[in-house]
């Protein structure tokens, strides 16, 4: 059985970042309201072609107040939501990691848990990070720096053998 085994890992705010390649269908979900205000502005766009110059101004004026306000309000409350979560408790101690066959083991210095491959959805391998993924709100983050070469490449092997085992989100409907 083979085990991989990292202390004291703490992700930097850079690879703490959204994982958003973990869940694509999520993400396309999450463009519709810009998408749909985009065509709410085309379509009054077209209605306008027929209306005197001063009042198309007006209108796109208030549209590009509106898209503007609308992005800008989205990022700020998506910054807010990031920052929350960084300043919760469980996010500033170092996490004990523990990989094996039967899943994942994380404990701290006042938490203890244990994730199996069926209740993950993915593991996704990036630049700097491997990516679990249980839900959309909550991934696991495993830098890849606190591990050495041999150690990555038993992580690889040990989620290639649950994924062909068909273990790897085999309890998600």
């Amino acid at each position: 059985m083979i085990v991989v085994e990292a202390a004291g890992v703490q992700p930097t705010p850079r690879e703490g970042r959204a994982a958003v390649k973990a869940w694509p269908g999520v993400r396309r979900w999450t463009t519709l309201p810009t998408l749909f205000v985009g065509v709410v502005m085309m379509s009054t766009m077209v209605l306008c072609f027929g209306l005197s110059s001063d009042r198309v101004g007006w209108i796109l004026g208030l549209q590009l107040v509106g898209i503007y306000g609308f992005v800008g309000l989205s990022i700020l409350a998506n910054l807010k939501v990031v920052a929350a979560a960084r300043s919760a408790p469980i996010a500033q101690r170092p996490t004990d990691w523990r990989i094996d066959d039967q899943g994942l083991a994380l404990s701290g210095s006042d938490f203890e848990s244990r994730i199996g491959w069926r209740s993950l959805i993915a593991v996704v391998e990036e630049k700097d990070r491997m990516v679990f993924a249980a839900t959309p709100n909550t991934n696991f983050v495993l830098p890849l720096r606190v591990l050495d070469a041999d150690q990555v490449q038993a992580v690889r092997t040990i989620v290639a053998d649950v994924r062909a085992r068909g273990l790897l989100g085999a309890g998600v409907d």
